[in-house]
């Protein structure tokens, strides 16, 4: 990746969609002609590196924009696993078995999010194409990457 294009991702005036968008533009010309319009892809919320079990919206809304790009440039893509609450039942009816994954991570530092994504094959999970760039920790990042609130239990229900 040329020094110009991790400007891009570092520019403060570029917003996250127009960030993600050129991210899924990256890991397309990666994939070369192994990725092919007829599989699915299946968008997987990226995980955060230092907390795997705890989803956070940032996870979602990347994964869920650089699918977006991709279904818009002819793939077909399954965004169900991404989707808002509002837009859920929409993609629930996509039920296909995916022949690739859209997965990665977030890690983040003191004044940036580092981003790794990956498009895996899924019967091999082959890596087919990777993409690791750096944005700064702004506002909308910072808000977006709050963990979901999560409830456990932690002893055994009392029977009645």
């Amino acid at each position: 990746i040329s020094a110009a294009t991790q400007g891009f991702f570092s520019d403060p005036k570029v917003n996250l969609r127009e960030k993600n968008y050129a991210a899924a533009d990256y890991l397309l010309q990666q994939s070369g002609n192994y990725l092919n319009r007829t599989g699915t892809i299946l968008a997987k919320p990226l995980v955060e590196a230092d907390n795997p079990a705890a989803p956070s919206p940032l996870g979602r809304k990347i994964s869920s924009d650089v699918g977006a790009r991709l279904a818009e440039l002819g793939y077909t893509v399954n965004l169900s696993d991404v989707a808002s609450r509002s837009d859920q039942k929409f993609y629930k009816a996509q039920q296909s078995v995916p022949e690739f994954l859209l997965t990665g991570a977030t890690l983040k530092k003191k004044e940036k999010i580092e981003v790794s994504l990956r498009l895996v094959e899924a019967a091999s999970q082959r890596i087919i194409s990777s993409f690791d760039y750096t944005m700064p920790y702004d506002s909308e990042l910072r808000k977006l990457s709050e963990s979901d609130t999560q409830i456990f239990r932690t002893g055994h229900p009392h029977p009645h």
